[in-house]
Parts: C-alpha cells; structure tokens; sequence
C-alpha cells in the first residue's frame, strides 16, 4: 500500500477472516489492530466470534477474559429508521419507543410469514453472546 494502513483498513481484514473462516489469520491481523487501538472491545468480540464459529472455544474464553480484565464492554448497536422526516433509532430488544409493542408485533408477523414460506435463517453470521 501506498500508505500506512490505519485500524479500520485491519479490521476489515479481520472481518474478511470472519467471512473465509480464516482463523489463523485473524489472530496476528488483530494483533496488529490492538496495537493501533487497545481499548476497542468491537476488535475483541469480532475476533472471539470468529473463533467462535471455527469451534476454538479456549481461544473464545481466552479472549472474553482479556476483554473484562481490561474493563471493556462492546456498546450496543444502534439502529434507525426515517418514517415522514422523522428518524426513530433502537437497539435490540428496545422498548422504549412508544409504539414498540406495535412494531414488536408487525415484527413476529413479518417473521412467522417467512418462515410459512420456507425461509431458513443462515445463523453462521450471529454474533456470540459477549458474556459465554
């Protein structure tokens, strides 16, 4: 490259090990990215993930503790959406809108129809929980 890679041009390394199972690999790329950023959990819960999903689970373990002895935690991820101009934003299992058990439901509906019409959810790409 024609300059020095900075932490987002690793990380998307990391995530590319993340997509090709490359575990391996992602254990020296992240080596490189905490260098450059120490204190960000996303790079320490992508990496358990992927060393989730190869099934190396004292790897998982030995990254989840390196994550709590440093005091880190992976904020949530927040979404949204604009509806007539106006933005409405929510994480996981937020109920805090005041029509979330309207949108709760438009949700279950929405997913019972695709499942009746065969949809089967590819599960190789969810995140591990960050506290097992």
């Amino acid at each position: 490259m024609p300059i020095e890679p900075d932490a987002s041009v690793w990380r998307a390394l990391l995530n590319g090990c993340r997509v090709n199972s490359a575990p391996k690999l992602a254990g020296a790329i992240f080596e490189k990215l905490v260098e450059l950023e120490p204190m960000n959990a996303g790079n320490y819960v992508l990496l358990s993930n992927i060393y989730a999903a190869a099934g190396l689970w004292s790897e998982v373990t030995k990254i989840r503790t390196l994550l709590r002895e440093k005091g880190l935690k992976k904020p949530p991820g927040t979404s949204w959406i604009v509806i007539k101009s106006q933005v409405h934003y929510f994480v996981a299992s937020d109920t805090s809108h005041l029509e979330s058990e309207k949108i709760y439901a438009s949700l279950d509906s929405l997913s019972a129809v695709i499942k009746e019409i065969g949809y089967i959810p590819d599960l190789r790409w969810v995140l591990h929980d960050e506290e097992n």
